[in-house]
């Protein structure tokens, strides 16, 4: 596998500056302006789209592709992109999305535990068995600012760790209470908890071709805000790339309950 580099700090110092990560002069952050600090990942991925820039790439030979393709985990785009993240990156998935309409390749936007943001590019590949490669990544400085990390204005709870989860990977009390909803169900969220941590479940309609993705997760005053988004594909759409459900374990407690927001409905 080759790895190539653009002028890739210069385009992180100009995507910064896009972003306000570097401003000139800028004045110490307020525990009040760092509570209500979001994250404009539109912002984000007008950047990458903007700089000449393009990260890291990856290619493999044929030997390496035909080894990949025996792996049933390559044929999951979540798995390789959740194993990428661990292994290349060396950090964990917070939240992810897909960005831009095009489904093959697909670019995702990547938050990582560690504050950083990257746009991963990943190919299904026909000719290997229909598995998933990750062909590239641009990476961004990161959306928690210096001042706001050093002065520890944001609790280390206000955007808890998550993880996506398969039905079958979650515990069997929480297969027993999804499994139905997810079966009966149409475009409703729901959460439970357990062993003190929180299970959130989004389903998207019956359709067979749309799908829910999530945005993000943040805790604010002991309740847990939940931001995601429904896409709604044409016949021709690949089943594969899209989410049915989505099942996802906070953990942490909301006490003050969970809300739901689909900020994004979007027709392809």
């Amino acid at each position: 596998m080759q790895v190539w580099l653009h002028s890739f700090w210069v385009a992180m110092v100009l995507i910064g500056c896009m972003w306000g990560m570097y401003a000139v002069g800028a004045k110490p952050v307020t525990s009040t302006q760092a509570s209500q600090k979001s994250v404009d990942r539109d912002a984000v991925v007008e950047a990458f789209e903007w700089t000449d820039d393009k990260g890291v790439g990856l290619e493999y030979n044929e030997a390496e592709l035909l080894q990949m393709q025996k792996d049933p985990d390559n044929h999951n785009y979540k798995n390789v992109l959740r194993r990428f993240v661990q292994d290349e990156l060396k950090t964990e998935i917070e939240s992810f999305q897909t960005i831009g309409s095009q489904l093959n390749p697909r670019r995702i936007l990547v938050a990582t535990t560690d504050g950083m943001l990257y746009e991963v590019t990943m190919k299904k590949r026909s000719n290997h068995r229909q598995m998933w490669t990750v062909e590239g990544y641009n990476m961004t400085a990161g959306y928690r600012t210096d001042v706001e990390q050093e002065q520890d204005l944001l609790p280390e709870d206000m955007y808890p760790t998550y993880r996506v989860k398969e039905l079958v990977e979650a515990d069997l009390q929480i297969q027993a209470w999804a499994k139905p909803l997810i079966q009966n169900s149409q475009g409703h969220t729901f959460h439970t908890a357990l062993n003190g941590k929180t299970y959130l479940l989004i389903k998207s309609s019956q359709s067979e071709t749309d799908s829910v993705e999530i945005e993000g997760i943040r805790i604010w005053v002991e309740e847990m805000l939940v931001h995601y988004q429904t896409y709604e594909f044409g016949e021709g759409a690949d089943r594969s790339m899209l989410n049915n459900y989505l099942l996802i374990e906070v953990p942490e407690t909301a006490e003050s309950g969970v809300t739901f927001s689909n900020t994004v409905t979007v027709v392809r």
